[in-house]
C-alpha cells in the first residue's frame, strides 16, 4: 500500500514537471524572433509602416506615406499598408516555423 502511494506521488510530480516544461517551451517558441508591424512617424512628418523583428534593430519598410496627404486618403492608405505589413509579418513568422506553434 505504501509503495502505491509513493508511486502515485512520483507520477503526480512527473506530470506536473512535464506540464511546466511544455508551457515554458511554448512561451519560448512564441517569443523567439517574432516579426511584428509598427507605424512610426519620421522627423519630416511622413508615416512609415514597418515590419520589425523582436529584439532587433532590423526593420523592413513596407510603405512610407508622405506628410501632406489628406486625412481620408491617409486613413485608407495606412489601413492598406498595415494589412500588407501584417501579411508579410505572418509569412516571415511562418518561414521561421513559428505560426504553427502559436495555436498548438
Amino acid at each position: 500500500m505504501r509503495l502505491l502511494v509513493v508511486l502515485v506521488c512520483v507520477l503526480a510530480v512527473a506530470g506536473l514537471l512535464y506540464v511546466l516544461l511544455m508551457a515554458w517551451q511554448g512561451d519560448r517558441a512564441q517569443s523567439r524572433d517574432r516579426w511584428r508591424v509598427e507605424t512610426v512617424a519620421k522627423p519630416d512628418g511622413a508615416l512609415a509602416v514597418l515590419v520589425v523583428r523582436a529584439g532587433s534593430e532590423h526593420a523592413r519598410t513596407i510603405r512610407e506615406l508622405p506628410p501632406g496627404i489628406n486625412s481620408i486618403e491617409l486613413a485608407s492608405e495606412l489601413r492598406l499598408a498595415r494589412e500588407d505589413a501584417e501579411m508579410q509579418a505572418a509569412e516571415l513568422n511562418d518561414d521561421f516555423g513559428l505560426a504553427g506553434r502559436r495555436h498548438g
